[in-house]
């Protein structure tokens, strides 16, 4: 029931902002996930006992993503940066250097792995057409977690990533792709005809596949940190991290598959 009345609330809001939303309000919306995301993993890993720094990884991914908004031609720069920074802020804790190299590589992974991946919705959302593909991705992860949550309930046996992910079953994951290709076929025919059926196929078979890796990053990182949720924010769901696991490995996906369509387009 709490994961009912969340989506009820949480879904026309979210699809509100991204359809309709000033451009402003996008990258608020979006760089608040993110940094919602980011501070979960940051917790989890702290709580797991590992040295991490926090403040200066929530700064730099926010800095980021201003960089795949405002400047994206210039990401190359901040990629630079980055490391740059954690390097000198080790050398300013008291840290023991035994460990410093630690803390630098798992705020490291945080910010590339949740702000480097998340970002790339920002780059969609600048395209044309691009808040409609927000919502295309959106509806496939959605549609298959979703199918393969119900059909993995029922009729999952086979646990083929037990050590990992105690939940996920082989019946789930096929569910997954079919739900996936079903709502990638319908949204084709109804509203999203902006990119032919075929394509449509394809990108929603490819994105299948690899949110379920997605998810089990994210799996394998709560295993890791001995955790069941990376939050409680979203009643019923766990955190936000929870939430956009698969959209982290989706979104990236997807624009490169589409900047391919436009490449073989000109050619």
């Amino acid at each position: 029931m709490e994961r009912l009345i969340s989506g009820l609330i949480g879904i026309p809001i979210v699809l509100g902002i991204i359809l309709y939303g000033h451009s402003l309000l996008f990258f608020i919306f979006v760089a608040s996930l993110v940094l919602l995301a980011t501070q979960e993993y940051f917790s989890m890993i702290t709580n797991a006992g590992k040295i991490v720094f926090p403040n200066e990884g929530l700064a730099l991914s926010f800095l980021l993503l201003v960089f795949y908004f405002f400047v994206p031609k210039y990401l190359g720069l901040i990629g630079i940066l980055i490391p740059f920074t954690l390097f000198i802020t080790s050398f300013f804790r008291k840290n023991n250097a035994d460990v410093a190299i630690d803390a630098i590589v798992y705020t490291l992974f945080g910010i590339f792995y949740i702000a480097g991946l998340g970002g790339y919705f920002l780059l969609i959302g600048k395209m044309e057409g691009g808040r409609e593909m927000f919502v295309f991705i959106l509806l496939l992860i959605w549609a298959g977690d979703s199918m393969a949550y119900y059909v993995g309930r029922k009729y999952g046996k086979s646990k083929p990533f037990k050590m990992i992910s105690p939940n996920k079953t082989t019946a789930g994951a096929f569910a997954n792709i079919i739900g996936t290709l079903i709502t990638a076929a319908l949204a084709s025919i109804l509203f999203f005809d902006k990119v032919p059926l075929i394509h449509c196929l394809i990108v929603s078979f490819i994105c299948g596949i690899i949110g379920q890796c997605g998810d089990l990053q994210e799996s394998l990182i709560k295993r890791s940190c001995k955790t069941k949720d990376s939050g409680n924010l979203i009643p019923g769901h766990g955190g936000v991290l929870d939430r956009i696991d698969s959209l982290l490995f989706a979104g990236p996906v997807f624009y490169c598959y589409y900047q391919f369509l436009l490449v073989i387009k000109y050619l």
